[in-house]
């Protein structure tokens, strides 16, 4: 059957727009360029998994060229998580306009994004020391080789941090069904917690401005400060996310003894 890119655009509906709302770069990168590219791979006779396959390969690349420690594989790197956002916006698109939703594909979308929480920082960090060591630096600081490899540690620490935030956040909604889900993932605002949310999320989810943010500090020369902004934002982020899971989890135990 074919499909017009008239179709495509109408598959986007006011519910999941809502839901995107809040999404800086979803919203006015990823989403409107998924257009286009999802209604060229129907026209093509892909399937909404082919496009999540080539999304998955290329966050794994970029996680791979991200750790070479070279500026232009490690910018490359950073342009190809970019154009796999797209890709990830694209197959949504394309399975809602032609009707095929497969489980195996949301799992795969969700793997790409987690290998993105867990390894995007670390390997930026690993490439930020070797970067050093190899004399193609993309830091300002540290100049000395022999202890650029704090870059790496804090490339781990800002991974770790938002990568625990993200389990903790899944395993409350697992432990505790009746709190209500908002109240954790507050994607759209709400409150002084949904305030701070939406700015982490914006700011730290791979669907977040952590990119752009991370190929300006390589431009330039400065990815240490992208390095240590995220350490310590994301150790911020994820002390936030356990105490809210925490009081939240508390009232809900006291509610059921009650």
């Amino acid at each position: 059957m074919a499909f017009s890119y008239r179709d495509v655009r109408a598959s986007f509906s006011g519910e999941k727009a809502a839901q995107e709302r809040h999404d800086l770069m979803f919203r006015w990168f990823a989403r409107p360029l998924s257009f286009p590219v999802a209604w060229s791979a129907l026209k093509l006779g892909l399937v909404p998994n082919h496009v999540t396959y080539a999304s998955l390969v290329a966050n794994c690349t970029a996680l791979v060229l991200l750790g070479t420690g070279s500026r232009s594989a490690m910018s490359l790197g950073v342009v190809l998580a970019l154009a796999a956002l797209i890709l990830d916006a694209a197959d949504g698109n394309m399975a809602r306009t032609s009707r095929r939703f497969s489980p195996l594909g949301e799992w795969l979308e969700g793997v790409g994004a987690y290998l993105l929480y867990a390894g995007f920082h670390l390997a930026g960090g690993t490439g930020a020391w070797l970067s050093v060591v190899r004399g193609d630096a993309v830091v300002s600081w540290p100049a000395d080789p022999h202890v650029s490899g704090v870059l790496a540690v804090m490339g781990g620490v800002a991974a770790a941090a938002i990568t625990l935030s993200v389990l903790i956040a899944i395993k409350f909604a697992a432990t505790f069904p009746t709190v209500e889900r908002g109240q954790v993932i507050a994607r759209s605002g709400g409150g002084f917690y949904g305030m701070l949310f939406t700015i982490g999320r914006n700011l730290s989810f791979p669907s977040g401005l952590v990119l752009p943010l991370t190929l300006l500090g390589i431009v330039v020369n400065r990815y240490e400060m992208v390095l240590g902004a995220y350490a310590v934002m994301n150790v911020t982020a994820l002390c936030i996310v356990l105490g809210r899971c925490y009081i939240l989890g508390a009232r809900a135990a006291r509610a059921g003894r009650g």
